[in-house]
């Protein structure tokens, strides 16, 4: 019987000892985890398969590690997401100082020359792109024409005029007053670099077309185009004003008709060119020989159409100076540097030209032009402008009364 009881208690304190040893092993893992989290290693803690005080203490730091991890990585979620908006901040203002820059740079120039060449330049340096090209609208011809190119790009050769029907990425974003690119062919073609089309558009209508050669991921930054549209609407309204200005202008120093200088801007050219004291100086007076019996047969629009072809004419030969129309058919010539047998020859070329002119009415019809003209020069015909004027306005009156379709020179007169 004692024996026996000796052998339970042997195996009874064996079984304490594996209980004390298996207890001891569980709470140096669960040190060593908590030493590891600690140093900044993640340890995967397997869950402990007794039921005893150990078990729920260890399964309560797994809770806490795991909330903490969790805390940890929306922290740093959030701390992403402020730095991304900072860098967007920071970048928005960039943006809006170099946007009131550019208003400041092109808001007062008048020229569009000059106003698109500014504008180029502007878009090299704040893009980084190879190449920018502007594209303008001429509505009579209907084609876009090249007006502007910038940067360093040499190939393609871009194309000098694209008609506004043609299916072309300038063409379309005219048309269609979108942002247009080429991204995803130039990716299909290998290459590193594309083009960006942004319309030019006016209060009525598609003005041209702005086109940068950006690298491909810069094209796909949404940003960047949202800012290069910003520029394309104030450089629209700056054409506009251009536009405006350069039609005021000429307005006031042009013929409405026939597109030839006026009288006005011919009398302050003819005193500002005296005032210069030129060596020699040309004048030709000339006018439509029966101009009253072509508006009279033909009516006035066909008397119209012939003024303006006969401006056209004369300014296609004019080798130097300026045409200006005088008054009624009338028009003057005044050739800076031109000795007067020079400008008498010329005059005659020009009633030849006159003459061979095919003017058409509507219906088909011939209408036949000549022309009568006087030439004086200075300082040998007058010593002063109007007295050029006058000398030349006398050798025009005499070749009208020696049977028109003729050229005179005043001192043969």
């Amino acid at each position: 019987m004692v024996y026996t009881i000796l052998i339970l208690l042997a195996i009874l304190n064996i079984i304490l000892f594996l209980r004390n040893r298996s207890f001891v092993v569980r709470i140096v893992e669960l040190k060593n985890w908590v030493q590891k989290i600690l140093s900044g290693t993640s340890l995967e803690l397997q869950p402990d398969p007794h039921h005893d005080d150990l078990a729920e203490l260890r399964q309560s730091f797994i809770d806490m590690y795991t909330r903490m991890e969790e805390s940890r990585r929306e922290i740093e979620t959030n701390y992403r997401k402020l730095q991304l908006s900072s860098l967007s901040l920071e970048e928005k203002y960039a943006q809006a100082y170099t946007l009131q820059l550019i208003q400041e740079e092109i808001a007062r120039e008048l020229d569009s020359n000059q106003l698109m060449k500014k504008t180029l330049d502007i878009l090299l340096g704040v893009f980084g792109s190879k190449r920018c090209t502007i594209y303008m609208v001429d509505e009579q011809k209907e084609v876009l024409e090249l007006k502007a190119n910038s940067g360093f790009a040499v190939a393609p050769e871009l194309e000098k005029i694209i008609p506004l029907d043609a299916n072309h990425l300038v063409a379309r974003a005219c048309r269609e007053r979108m942002v247009f690119t080429d991204a995803d062919e130039a990716m299909a073609q290998g290459k590193t670099s594309g083009n960006i089309a942004i319309p030019l558009s006016g209060r009525h209508n598609c003005l041209g077309v702005m086109v940068m050669e950006n690298e491909l991921v810069r094209i796909a930054n949404q940003d960047l185009v949202d800012f290069a549209k910003l520029i394309a609407q104030e450089l629209s309204l700056s054409l506009e004003n251009a536009y405006l200005y350069d039609k005021m202008r000429r307005m006031a120093t042009h013929d409405a008709l026939t597109g030839v200088y006026n009288r006005m801007f011919l009398m302050n050219y003819i005193s500002e060119l005296f005032a210069s004291h030129p060596r020699t100086v040309s004048v030709i007076i000339f006018d439509l020989d029966h101009f009253k019996v072509i508006n009279d047969r033909y009516g006035h629009l066909v008397g119209d159409m012939v003024l303006k072809e006969t401006a056209q004419v004369a300014g296609e030969m004019l080798p130097t100076g300026i045409l200006a129309r005088y008054g009624g058919e009338e028009f003057v010539v005044v050739l800076p540097e031109v000795p007067v047998n020079e400008a008498v020859r010329f005059a005659d070329s020009l009633r030849h030209a006159v003459f061979e002119h095919h003017y058409r009415t509507d219906d088909g019809r011939m209408v036949v032009v000549t022309l009568s003209g006087g030439v004086a020069g200075y300082p040998k015909n007058a010593d002063s402008f109007e007295g050029l004027l006058q000398k030349a306005d006398e050798a025009l009156y005499y070749a009208k009364n020696s049977g028109r379709n003729r050229i005179c020179l005043v001192d043969k007169a």
